[in-house]
């Protein structure tokens, strides 16, 4: 005997006790701005668009790159030397609905398009490689009190910071000011798109409405001792993004 099942494409995570009709609702409904859609930001990216988010606007600046191929699953490898944003738009267009609406921007976040972007998005996720980037669109975030997430890996560690604007601590808080950087920092496709995935599922869950979304903790998994442990962020009173917000503020 054949059992025939109705035509949903989103059907199986609805059976998730937090991801109801109106949760997918509110999925399909949500705009999320990224900052680089990399070894981490493309699959982060794609999570979302095949969990069925309204509309995704990125920045990613640079040209493909040979050594790229090994961790950047949206870019095409026949396509080294050219742009990456428009390569990673259009693979990402193919995950989504018929619908889904996708922005890339070829350039480096500033400031002003983060501000811009986020009073239209609902949610900013941090998913570059520079500090630089991610306190940019963590003050953005914090300023429009819309939801930031930020994730990041160096070699085998990862991290993930989710912040609740007026009531968390904020990525600037953890990180007043940009640190020293390596540039060229060992990157292992798999561990970065190992932190993409659990980023967009918290995206996911932030976007539904879910309860159970770790708010204000530093979460750090190390996937060559394969242990996770979650830290409280304390907030500073003296942050520059977020000393000045209290619980309840308006937008």
């Amino acid at each position: 005997m054949t059992t025939t099942i109705a035509a949903d494409r989103h059907r199986r995570q609805k059976l998730l006790p937090w991801l109801d009709e109106g949760a997918q609702a509110r999925i399909a409904g949500a705009s999320v701005l990224i900052t680089r859609l990399g070894g981490l930001g493309g699959p982060l990216a794609q999570a979302l668009a095949v969990a069925g988010v309204g509309r995704v606007v990125f920045f990613h600046e640079g040209i493909l790159l040979e050594e790229d191929l090994h961790r950047m699953t949206l870019m095409n490898a026949n396509e080294v030397g050219e742009p990456r944003a428009p390569q990673a738009e259009a693979s990402l267009r193919k995950f989504g609905r018929a619908d889904f609406d996708v922005r890339g921007h070829a350039v480096r976040v500033t400031a002003d398009a983060a501000a811009k972007w986020m009073r239209v998005c609902d949610l900013a996720v941090g998913a570059a490689p520079t500090f630089e980037e991610r306190l940019v669109l963590n003050d953005a975030a914090v300023a429009a009190r819309k939801p930031f997430v930020d994730a990041a890996m160096y070699a085998g560690e990862t991290q993930i910071l989710c912040v609740r604007p007026g009531e968390t601590a904020c990525l600037r808080c953890l990180v007043p000011a940009v640190p020293p950087w390596r540039h060229d920092f060992p990157v292992l496709g798999a561990v970065s798109a190992t932190v993409g995935s659990l980023a967009a599922t918290l995206c996911i869950k932030i976007l539904a409405g879910a309860k159970d979304v770790p708010w204000g903790e530093y979460i750090h998994f190390d996937t060559d001792r394969l242990s996770l442990t979650r830290t409280r962020v304390a907030r500073r009173p003296d942050c520059a993004a977020c000393a000045t917000l209290s619980r309840g503020d308006p937008r």
